[in-house]
């Protein structure tokens, strides 16, 4: 009995590596992110977006596949663990923590939502008053910067391997296409969260310097947030009249 509980916790500890893994190449992702430099205006070259294009298609479907091998996985432990002792219960609850934090799983909790939408055009550049991949990126870096738990874009959750990039007058989030206005929710502590957003001088003042339509971000008591999915390989899902 204690020879198959220790190799159970030994099965369960290299999922959870795997699993802390991918949180700590999300958030390298992010923090990446953060210090790429600003374009001024938009890119309209038709061979960068069908190449950021190809490159989207190709993450995500190595994210589904990685997503459905790990799901899988622990699926199995989580079974043969069953009814042992705390310490494992202990460890099955680790995982299913990281589970949500690598966005395997839906979740439900307290948090905030703030909206992006292109401002009104006053002359001058027309593309600093629009909202851009990099606007909405520069938003989930500071949410989960601020501890949040897990983040989605008009409902679709943020992962390790999401792109979010502009193609022609829509964004695409893990290859949804989607449209403005652009609303990001995430789950946290509410007060932190909200905090974070609306600090002197933060990533929300300098997009309304510039612009850009934001809302006052919004404490929710109750939000419900899916897996990770990845979106069609052609064609689109859900369209809109934003620029990217």
């Amino acid at each position: 009995m204690i020879a198959t509980r220790t190799k159970l916790t030994l099965s369960l500890t290299v999922v959870a590596v795997v699993l802390g893994f991918m949180i700590s190449v999300q958030y390298k992702q992010q923090a990446s992110a953060r210090v790429t430099p600003v374009p001024m205006a938009r890119d309209t070259d038709e061979q960068r977006m069908v190449t950021q294009l190809d490159a989207l298609k190709q993450a995500n479907a190595q994210a589904q596949k990685e997503l459905a091998d790990i799901t899988s996985k622990l699926s199995v432990y989580e079974k043969q663990s069953a009814g042992s002792d705390g310490s494992l219960k202990q460890l099955q609850q680790v995982l299913q923590d990281e589970r949500i934090l690598a966005g395997l799983t839906a979740v439900t909790g307290p948090g905030v939502s703030v909206t992006l939408m292109d401002g009104v055009a006053k002359g001058g550049d027309v593309s600093q008053y629009l909202t851009h991949d990099w606007d909405i990126r520069s938003v989930i870096n500071e949410l989960f910067t601020a501890g949040a738990e897990a983040v989605s874009i008009n409902g679709y959750r943020v992962v390790a391997t999401s792109g979010v990039f502009c193609t022609g007058p829509v964004v695409r989030v893990n290859d949804h296409r989607i449209g403005a206005p652009f609303v990001i929710q995430a789950i946290g502590d509410p007060q932190t969260l909200k905090s974070a957003l609306t600090q002197q001088g933060g990533v929300l003042d300098a997009l309304r310097q510039r612009g850009v339509n934001v809302s006052d971000p919004q404490i929710q008591q109750v939000i419900k947030m899916p897996p990770f999915t990845a979106g069609p390989t052609a064609g689109g899902d859900t369209s809109g009249d934003g620029e990217g």
